[in-house]
């Protein structure tokens, strides 16, 4: 859950971010998260290396 940990870190910090941004990969495979306050939003989509483009303007 390094994403509800990264909000509590903001917090003590007193800087707030809208969302946290988060990816999971198994190398060849990516999914992207949102988290927002306690949601999380799931792409369902797989992303697929090759082509890396798409992969790379989600990081950009």
């Amino acid at each position: 859950m390094g994403g509800v940990t990264d909000q509590k870190i903001n917090q003590a910090r007193e800087q707030t971010l809208t969302a946290v941004y988060g990816t999971v990969s198994i190398g060849t495979q990516w999914r992207f998260l949102k988290l927002e306050g306690q949601t999380v939003a799931i792409d369902l989509m797989d992303y697929f290396l090759p082509p890396i483009e798409p992969i790379l303007s989600f990081l950009v």
